[in-house]
């Protein structure tokens, strides 16, 4: 009885194991790919986009799918960041940039505000918003 047991605990023990093992690769591919969440990098000499991304929400992440079609065809020229209005760095650059979730925010390559976008674009219009910057 005690080999059933322990092999029935061994069952368990692997299976919370790789239950928890799914749950995290489902979380990292809810986080942004390839976006830099420096934000002291605004204002460098580089233009710059900056997503307020919520990752409760899909239209978040339908606005990184679009920034990742297009970004290809204006790096190195446009970095690329991501904030997580989840993180004490997000909340406070909301607070500051008086943005809300699914704004996109360009920044000129001295860190003035060229722009803001709230709810989201399509593609025609954030390449427009890109070129602009």
């Amino acid at each position: 009885m005690k080999n059933y047991q322990k092999g029935f605990i061994s069952r368990i023990t692997i299976g919370i194991v790789l239950g928890i093992c799914l749950v995290l690769a489902f979380a990292v591919t809810l986080l942004p790919k390839g976006f830099k969440d420096d934000l002291t990098l605004i204002g460098k000499g580089t233009a710059s986009v900056v997503l307020v991304h919520d990752k409760h929400l899909v239209e978040s992440a339908g606005m990184m799918e679009l920034l990742n079609k297009v970004r290809a065809d204006y790096e190195p020229r446009v970095l690329f960041l991501a904030v997580d209005i989840a993180t004490p760095v997000g909340q406070r650059f909301t607070r500051d940039q008086n943005a809300g979730p699914l704004d996109l925010i360009a920044f000129g390559p001295a860190g003035e505000k060229v722009t803001v976008v709230s709810g989201g674009t399509n593609e025609q219009g954030l390449r427009s918003i890109l070129d602009g910057i």
